[in-house]
């Protein structure tokens, strides 16, 4: 009788980013030296078909988006992922971010064809990108839609994607730091009677540890009130400095979607400083 080899650190973690887009984002992070924040993998867990996630500057939405997007197109076979950015430049930089996470689906990045808006897998599925002002916007079937930025995406360019995911029951993510108290992004933070399908997250800066408190004092004290709000703590705010009531926007989000515990790396890999 031979009795089966234990499973390595290594193992686990390549079950883990076959298993879930927050199992990829972990080894991804966890490869650079960092980890991922409880609210990046709340959002990674959510079983919604509908997303919204209203989130301060540099706290990771971006990473998210990169991490949902691949594990579907790699281990989903026939699939078309379609990343919709508010501009062109935002547009490469969500496809860089997916390039980076390549390495760590495996075997399902070999053979992949990796050009300037797309990357097409061997298992016949597609990531495409296009920024929100490309004309080529309307005439796909996605089964993930990803909006990237979503509040600064015109209303028009929204009303062409979202017919993309009527054929296959797709899914829409909307990632986007805050941005004035009007348009279609923000009528479904804030609606919550006429959008009731939504699983909405809201991620402030001070939501997120590795953001230092010092470097916030600074930026409160460097930057107009109005704008301090809209970059760090996710209020919609007008271009004349003047707020919109934040509350509107807060009860839109329950309390479970804001940042609870991490679990996934601490039980695939232990304490960070291990490594």
């Amino acid at each position: 009788m031979t009795d089966a080899r234990p499973a390595s650190a290594d193992d686990l973690m390549h079950a883990a980013v076959q298993a879930s887009p927050a199992g990829l984002l972990t080894a991804a992070l966890l490869a650079s030296g960092s980890r991922p924040d409880p609210w990046q993998l709340s959002v990674l867990a959510s079983p919604a078909h509908r997303l919204a996630v209203v989130a301060a500057r540099q706290v990771g939405k971006g990473s998210v988006a990169a991490a949902r997007a691949l594990h579907l197109a790699a281990f989903t076979p026939g699939v078309l992922v379609l990343v919709v950015s508010a501009s062109e430049r935002q547009a490469r930089i969500v496809l860089d971010r997916i390039r980076a996470m390549l390495a760590h689906v495996g075997a399902a990045a070999a053979g992949a064809e990796d050009t300037q808006t797309e990357i097409r897998f061997r298992n016949d599925s597609k990531i495409i990108v296009l920024p929100a002002s490309s004309t080529s916007l309307r005439g796909w079937t996605a089964h993930l839609l990803l909006v990237d930025e979503a509040a600064y995406v015109p209303r028009v360019s929204w009303e062409a994607i979202v017919p993309t995911t009527a054929a296959t029951g797709g899914e829409i993510w909307c990632l986007t730091s805050a941005g004035s108290p009007s348009g279609w992004l923000y009528e479904i933070v804030t609606d919550t009677d006429v959008f009731p399908d939504w699983d909405r997250h809201l991620i402030t800066a001070h939501d997120v540890p590795r953001i230092r408190a010092d470097f916030l004092a600074a930026e409160r004290r460097r930057l107009p009130r109005a704008v301090f709000q809209r970059e760090y703590e996710c209020e919609f705010t007008g271009a004349e400095n003047g707020l919109f009531d934040p509350a509107a926007v807060g009860d839109a989000f329950a309390p479970e979607d804001r940042p609870g515990d991490i679990d996934l790396t601490s039980i695939l890999l232990g304490p960070l400083e291990d490594l």
